[in-house]
């Protein structure tokens, strides 16, 4: 007898999560860590080097960078530790 979550486990090594969702979940983590709502133009994320580029004010982005810790635990208790972004620029 199989388990129903053993049957899941090739599609969890082999899908990432899209484009659109880490960037989302990267403007909901902003904003309960720094309370700034950031538009969603000025956001970007690359899959294959799972890094996130933010088009933003230096004094907006210092403050996103200062808490860059906190981000992305939060970020990979969300998306996973695969999924996860490992930096923010």
């Amino acid at each position: 007898m199989v388990k129903i979550g053993d049957l899941f486990i090739k599609y969890k090594k082999r899908f990432v999560a899209p484009q659109a969702s880490v960037e989302k979940e990267v403007i909901d983590s902003v904003y309960t860590q720094t309370g700034y709502k950031l538009d969603k133009t000025k956001v970007s994320y690359k899959v294959s080097t799972r890094i996130v580029t933010l088009n933003i004010p230096s004094v907006l982005k210092s403050e996103v960078l200062f808490k860059q810790q906190e981000i992305l635990k939060e970020l990979e208790k969300t998306l996973g530790q695969k999924n996860g972004p490992k930096k923010i620029l």
